[in-house]
């Protein structure tokens, strides 16, 4: 059990507005060795952290993030939502993310815009002086993933899924992995994965990371497993709850 890493889900976000500088704050505060967040390209080509394509849910303004700027998005506020004691909180760009986090931080960095993103992280990773091993890549879309393990190869890279979607075996879901040339699954924890998943992958050589685990006995079940991370909301209490 204690040698499973939880991940914070786009920060501390049980309690803080997801995704924000503040989200991040808290889960570092609260001991997190490692925080997960969303990142999208703006119309003028900067990544900022959201997990939705439409600003609406967490802003209230309903627009595209590719159809934004940055400073039209600087000036919306992404923390009123989840309580007057958030408001003025702001959406932060991936340089702001990663300039906040502690030395010994990791960030999974999950690429929600596919394609010209890509290159953009170039520009971003120049300015940050941050070592591979503390900035890890996930996405769902396959050449996205391709993509940014080719371009950054000393970064790990995971293939974001869950069964319901790909429908494999674990020894496909394992040979899926080879294919794409990531360094291993980042998949949704659900009725469906077995320890035969998580042995199969471990035997070609790749990690098991599993999201979003809310629940103390769930969190017990896929460390148990001998999963290698578990992305949580509630990843200061979850510390507590199973170790």
């Amino acid at each position: 059990m204690n040698t499973v890493k939880l991940v914070a889900h786009r920060g501390e976000s049980i309690i803080a507005p997801e995704n924000t500088l503040e989200a991040f704050a808290l889960a570092w505060a609260r001991g997190a060795k490692a925080i997960e967040g969303d990142f999208h390209l703006t119309r003028d080509g900067q990544i900022v952290c959201m997990h939705d394509k439409n600003t609406r849910r967490t802003t209230g303004v309903d627009a595209e993030i590719a159809e934004l700027t940055l400073s039209e998005i600087k000036r919306f506020d992404a923390g009123l939502w989840k309580g007057e004691a958030w408001r003025y909180t702001g959406v932060p760009t991936l340089a702001e993310v990663l300039a906040a986090m502690p030395d010994d931080g990791e960030i999974y960095i999950e690429l929600k815009s596919v394609g010209p993103i890509v290159d953009a992280l170039k520009a971003v990773f120049a300015q940050a002086a941050r070592r591979p091993e503390q900035l890890t890549f996930i996405a769902f879309e396959e050449e996205t993933i391709r993509a940014v393990k080719r371009l950054f190869p000393a970064h790990r890279a995971y293939w974001l899924t869950s069964l319901g979607s790909c429908h494999l075996t674990p020894a496909e879901l394992a040979a899926k992995l080879t294919e794409l040339g990531v360094d291993g699954v980042d998949i949704h924890f659900d009725g469906q994965i077995t320890e035969a998943y998580v042995d199969a992958v471990h035997a070609a050589g790749k990690s098991f990371h599993v999201w979003t685990v809310d629940a103390t006995h769930e969190a017990y079940r896929a460390a148990a497993m001998g999963v290698d991370s578990i992305t949580t909301n509630r990843a200061a209490a979850i510390a507590r709850e199973i170790r």
